[in-house]
């Protein structure tokens, strides 16, 4: 469908992207990522003959798309691209509709075929109820909308997309991806959207065009990236960030305070709030014993926290047990997440018991609002912001103990 054979891109003299070979087939989503200018932006103009390529040929069906005239490219590529327009008081009927002038006779009267098909557009983007609306009015996610229905009424075989969720929130973000990756496949026409959002890309996406440094790299399956390290390497985070594997998603490294230490005891799922919590505090933290492929663990270690840990399937050994009570020692603190126990972590609750025994003031973080557990003075929270903020007041009394003081984290 769309391919290309070792072009380079870029302006003028200056070479942006070199040696890119590009094999696009019907009905694939494709992500382009990369840092800020790194030519997501000049490859996709090139794709879209809104650039030159500086050397190289692009494809349309095999057809050197630089010999065909321009009609016959809006009729098999739709384009939508970061700059906002303003179209006055035109309608979103009326947006659409100029997907349609390539069709439409010399006077640009639309037929009764024109409005079945913009109006179909708008239906397969979710906008139909916006197509007597004012363009001006509408919000950011609803103009991303119409101006996709625009490219669609196009009837492309190819849809080139630069950052399409830019100007979105969260939601916006995910629902634009979401609809790029149901159009691709219900209309079996080949997506090709560059984004900032590599988490969405890498679940969504069917292949990743990556740029950096003057290179275009394709995964012909975006996990490919995770598993060669390609996010951290791509991005960088400056020791601040990795990116987990498991769970696809950037978590803060843990940074050695030394003046305040806690033990966390969780397992099966309930410490992730709380190691990441701990994380982005700035919080050393120590957690066991976990099992080897429990989510707590994958998590722990993707933060850069102390774990102890012991083998899947298997008891908390003594070895892993005398560990754990050695670095309970030493903490400061003892955060007991409420974790679901059973015979292999049975040990657990030992070290629950050794803690009150050293005297350690013990936070109970039980999200489901019981514990089955004698409290004595120490504190059990419900929630995530009561558990900051008495993690907060404990270690403000553990540095005036020590004739510290502590900035309040905002």
């Amino acid at each position: 469908m769309l391919s290309t054979s070792r072009i380079t891109v870029g302006y003028g003299h200056k070479v942006v992207l070199k040696d890119v070979s590009l094999d696009i087939k019907p009905g694939e989503f494709i992500g382009v990522v990369g840092p800020n200018a790194s030519g997501k932006s000049t490859l996709l103009k090139t794709l879209a003959r809104l650039l030159k390529p500086l050397c190289g040929v692009v494809y349309i069906d095999g057809r050197d798309m630089s010999r065909m005239t321009g009609q016959e490219v809006a009729r098999r590529i739709g384009v939508v691209l970061t700059e906002r327009i303003q179209p006055g008081l035109l309608s979103s009927f009326e947006i659409v509709a100029i997907g349609r002038y390539q069709y439409t006779d010399p006077f640009g009267r639309l037929t009764a075929r024109d409005r079945v098909i913009i109006e179909d557009s708008l239906r397969a983007t979710g906008a139909l109820s916006l197509s007597d609306r004012r363009f001006s009015e509408l919000s950011d996610g609803e103009k991303q909308r119409v101006m996709i229905a625009r490219a669609l009424a196009q009837e492309p075989s190819i849809l080139i997309l630069d950052e399409p969720t830019t100007h979105l929130d969260a939601k916006g973000r995910v629902e634009i991806m979401l609809l790029l990756r149901k159009l691709s496949r219900n209309k079996k026409i080949a997506i090709i959207a560059s984004t900032h959002d590599v988490e969405l890309a890498i679940r969504l996406c069917d292949k990743l065009i990556v740029c950096n440094e003057g290179i275009v790299k394709v995964y012909d399956v975006p996990e490919q990236l995770v598993e060669e390290g390609g996010v951290e390497e791509l991005y960088g985070f400056n020791g601040e960030l990795t990116f987990c594997k498991e769970t696809l998603v950037a978590e803060p490294v843990v940074k050695d305070g030394g003046d305040f230490r806690v033990f966390v005891i969780a397992g099966g799922g309930s410490g992730l709030l709380v190691y990441r919590l701990l994380s982005r505090l700035g919080y050393f933290f120590v957690t066991g014993v976990l099992h080897k492929g429990d989510i707590d663990y994958t998590v722990a270690r993707s933060v850069g926290a102390r774990i102890i840990a012991e083998e899947p399937f298997r008891e908390i050994s003594e070895e892993s047990f005398s560990e754990a009570l050695r670095e309970l020692q030493e903490a400061n603190l003892l955060v007991y997440t409420s974790p679901p126990i059973g015979r292999l972590n049975q040990r657990n609750l030992e070290l629950l018991s050794a803690g009150h025994a050293l005297g350690l003031p013990i936070i109970y973080y039980a999200r489901d609002n019981h514990i089955d557990i004698h409290l004595g003075e120490n504190k059990i929270v419900h929630s995530i912001s009561l558990l900051k903020d008495v993690l907060e007041e404990h270690r403000k009394k553990s540095l005036e103990k020590k004739g510290l003081s502590i900035l309040k984290t905002e």
